[in-house]
């Protein structure tokens, strides 16, 4: 079969099949036989699924075999569509409660440290009082509601499936908190005022409901689904406030979460000189406990971040109380981790007098020095977490970090697939091929796609459209322009059109959102809204639109997800 669709979706046993073919050529590539050979090449022989979606790569081998080897398996690994006999809810479900028992311990270690029922090694215990330090002076004072730059991000509430969650829709949902966000309500309401409906004499009226996050599991590989945690609307909205706080704080100290190429550029130099480790922990953020968090963070720090993560969680089984301090889904999550863990890691590289330049966490992709490897280890496994071995190295020419893999300087990841194939991702696969010299491959996945569908353009705009043989056309020369141009397929996002109750904050959230993000007297306070001689809200500045639908006037929202896909034209300077 041939593509005719950009969206067009194969089924799981012809993605396989395809896939195979692929595997086989790759395979060929290979130059000197080894056990991880053997295995793979069985595998294949076999099409015995289990083995390529558990297989893990020894380290040892040149960059050319262990390229094509872990190409075979990427087709497979991260597949949400492979079914191979594993109930993956029931493994995701283990994971989670596994990561509680060790938090509880973890917690209950702490709780006796800070009775002086228990002492750590003195080594340990420096790196630990090290850490401290450094996050305090990291974080620095602790900052009002006002300071923060609230807003809402693109995901669910308790209230809101994904699907549906667009800022609007969230501004017209009931207000909902855990029990410990409650005591900032007032504050709250006083930076949004036209949100929380505020009168002329300061009084405010709303429903308010307290409720715990929400756990659900989703499709991740073929070997287990994800967890993800679902908060109150209010708690979302504050937690990304204090996440993009801490993440300013945390460039300020040299670490910036905007960008992944310094652990990108290190993991490579480690691969080539062997001087710097990267280390991988598992279930990172769902074990961090509270009672590291409550150790590590300033007073002042912890108890304004334990307000806004829920103490319980909802699962389909109930109700339960968690040893974790805040999961991913949670705003500030990923930048506390990498506090936490940079925190740790510089004291250990400065309490061994080692070069604290060569470190670098990005969440929890961490690089030191190699002799720093030991000692922090102990530390990371003293403070409950647990490094995975499997994608941690110190030894050998391999190193992996934040999507990069290097065999002696050489990058040798992979395109990974996850789901069955579709025409995009056979085209993102043809690019791939292209992009890294690989011809062969790139015509076997060119004879799938057909010639209605194939568009041809330059690199560097994405993955609309096919690289590799663009023939520019020139765009109005006679009139002396200078630029080409050349169609691409793109998506369109899913829209939808209705009327919602809190529409008229809509304009406020839109224009706060495009200030500064740091003042103190919030754009919520500003008289923002403007009607026109027949009452309909206008907002100067939104990112969504009034246009008629319906015989009303109604605003168009985009909403999470797509909607088809539809054929563009650019013009461009370059070839």
């Amino acid at each position: 079969m041939r593509f005719t669709r950009w969206d067009q979706q194969i089924s799981t046993e012809s993605s396989n099949e395809v896939l195979f073919l692929l595997a086989d050529w790759h395979l060929s590539e290979v130059l000197n036989p080894s056990t991880d050979f053997e295995v793979v090449c069985l595998a294949l022989l076999e099409r015995d699924l289990w083995v390529l979606c558990h297989h893990d790569l020894s380290s040892g081998h040149t960059a050319n075999d262990h390229y094509h080897l872990y190409q075979i398996l990427a087709f497979f690994k991260k597949r949400r569509d492979l079914e191979i006999g594993i109930d993956k809810k029931a493994v995701s479900e283990a994971t989670f409660m596994g990561s509680e028992k060790l938090c509880k311990e973890t917690n209950d270690l702490f709780r006796s440290y800070s009775r002086g029922g228990f002492y750590f090694l003195p080594r340990v215990e420096s790196v630990i009082y090290g850490a401290q330090r450094k996050i305090s002076k990291i974080l620095g004072d602790l900052p009002s509601i006002s300071e923060l730059r609230l807003r809402f991000g693109p995901g669910a509430t308790t209230q809101l499936k994904k699907r549906d969650a667009s800022a609007r829709r969230k501004l017209s949902s009931r207000f909902s908190c855990n029990g410990n966000a409650v005591r900032f309500l007032e504050d709250l309401a006083a930076e949004c005022p036209d949100w929380f409906g505020v009168k002329p004499d300061g009084s405010a009226t709303f429903q308010l409901d307290i409720e715990d996050e929400r756990v659900e599991f989703v499709p991740k590989s073929a070997k287990t689904y994800r967890k993800i945690a679902k908060a109150p609307l209010l708690d979302t909205f504050v937690q990304l406030g204090i996440g993009d706080f801490m993440s300013d704080r945390l460039r300020l100290a040299g670490v910036d979460l905007r960008d992944q190429t310094l652990n990108q550029r290190l993991a490579r130099e480690g691969s080539i000189t062997g001087a710097l480790a990267t280390l991988d922990l598992s279930s990172a953020s769902d074990t961090i406990a509270c009672g590291l968090v409550e150790s590590l963070l300033p007073f002042d720090w912890w108890d304004f971040l334990r307000s806004f993560r829920s103490s319980g969680t909802i699962t389909d089984k109930g109700r339960i109380i968690l040893q974790s301090f805040a999961s991913m889904g949670n705003g500030f999550t990923f930048p506390l981790e990498t506090l936490i863990f940079y925190s740790l890691a510089h004291s250990c590289v400065q309490s061994l007098g080692l070069d604290c330049s060569k470190i670098a966490v990005y969440g929890d992709d961490i690089i030191v020095p190699v002799e720093g490897v030991s000692l922090l280890i102990e530390c990371l496994t003293a403070c409950g977490f647990v490094v995975n071995k499997s994608k941690s190295f110190w030894n050998g020419t391999y190193r992996e970090s934040c999507g990069k893999d290097y065999v002696s300087g050489i990058d040798v990841r992979p395109c990974f697939i996850k789901d069955t194939l579709s025409g995009h991702q056979w085209f993102v696969l043809h690019n791939y091929y292209v992009r890294t010299n690989q011809p062969e491959p790139a015509e076997i996945v060119l004879t799938m796609i057909d010639e209605s569908l194939a568009l041809w353009g330059p690199d560097g705009y994405g993955d609309g459209h096919l690289i590799g043989d663009y023939d520019p056309c020139p765009f109005n020369r006679h009139l002396g322009w200078g630029g080409f141009t050349f169609e691409t397929y793109t998506y369109k996002s899913r829209r939808a059109f209705y009327a919602l109750g809190a529409d008229y904050v809509y304009p406020s959230y839109s224009i706060y959102m495009k200030g500064d993000g740091h003042s103190s007297d919030s754009l919520f306070r500003e008289k923002l809204r403007k009607r026109d001689v027949h009452g309909v809200l206008r907002p100067e500045r939104s990112d969504s639109e009034y246009i008629g639908h319906s015989g009303r006037t109604v605003l168009r929202d985009t909403l999470p997800g797509v909607d088809g896909y539809k054929r563009i034209k650019i013009y461009t300077l370059g070839r």
